[in-house]
């Protein structure tokens, strides 16, 4: 039984990666909708991750059963998922259907349409994560963009369901500000499609809570579970690190990349969480930060005389 576990150990993270993106590989071949088919993939994906979950985790006392924000993190990502995540192609799948009727009088039709489709997914894979990666430091650098995007961060457990904890407008900003350059040079809606299964695919296993064994050499050159499980440290200098969406490139060469101590996965979250515990309040959050910020500091003062 011990050596079933560590065989499926070292199998499941690109195990399932692969078996998601053959079978959107699949749909397209036989004609069906893209859209369709990778919201059914990508709620199947994360179904099968759940379950994953409960048999091997990584660690215990991230269990989402016993998490409370279980049902938040479902409606958060409901709510993007008109589109982003949680099934998750709903957004992206959107912003692939508006790139596929702009594409035709984008600006600049520059994009290499003659190159192979993999070669093509390639190279919007390298501009979509320059872009992001910029837009993912920024939130963490700037006060007036951190709020946006701390709903994502404030959890102190990872599993699953947190890759669709995103405020709703953080997906919109994601969505407008990444596709813009590729629907510009006139990428082809089927690279925008692979790029948001990937996304997609990634995005679901790097918030898991699978003790999944990856080659420490892949921590350096793509996004995998312990790249992202670091940014989410509840350690303010670990969690400046790993920006990127799917590989490492720019984290290396703009001095970000950082990796998660081996013998350990760190505690997640953030010190400062000023982020109500019910849905409203974490809906609202973006614009009621200073006023939940302040709360928080009188709470805290508060506390802190009495003791």
């Amino acid at each position: 039984m011990g050596s079933i576990r560590v065989v499926a150990s070292w199998l499941v993270w690109p195990g399932l990666l692969l078996a998601f993106l053959w079978a959107f590989g699949e749909t397209q071949c036989r004609g069906l909708n893209p859209g369709l088919s990778l919201l059914a993939l990508t709620v199947a994906h994360l179904g099968v991750i759940a379950v994953l979950e409960v048999l091997m985790p990584a660690r215990r006392d991230w269990d989402w059963r016993k998490d409370g924000q279980v049902l938040n993190d479902l409606v958060h990502g409901a709510l993007l998922d008109v589109g982003a995540r949680l099934g998750g192609a709903a957004l992206t799948a959107a912003i692939a259907v508006a790139a596929a009727q702009l594409t035709a009088s984008a600006p600049l039709v520059i994009w290499p349409s003659a190159w192979p489709l993999w070669a093509q997914v390639a190279l919007a894979v390298i501009i979509f994560d320059f872009v992001d990666y910029w837009k993912h430091r920024a939130y963490h650098a700037f006060g007036w963009a951190w709020p946006i995007h701390a709903l994502h961060h404030n959890p102190d457990r990872m599993h699953v369901f947190k890759a669709g904890r995103l405020h709703f407008l953080e997906a919109a900003v994601r969505a407008l500000i990444t596709s813009a350059p590729l629907v510009i040079m006139g990428a082809p809606p089927a690279v925008l499609f692979w790029v948001a299964a990937l996304a997609n695919g990634i995005g679901d296993q790097n918030h898991w809570n699978l003790a999944a064994r990856v080659p420490r050499v892949l921590d350096a050159l793509i996004a995998t579970p312990n790249a992202h499980w670091l940014h989410h440290a509840r350690d303010l200098s670990a969690r400046a690190a790993n920006f990127s969406t799917f590989t490492m490139v720019f984290d290396h060469l703009f001095g970000t990349f950082r990796r998660q101590p081996a013998d350990r996965v760190l505690d997640v979250g953030i010190e400062f969480d000023p982020i109500p515990r019910n849905l409203i309040g974490q809906i609202a959050t973006p614009l009621a930060w200073p006023w939940l910020s302040a709360r928080k500091r009188r709470a805290a003062t508060y506390e802190t005389a009495r003791s």
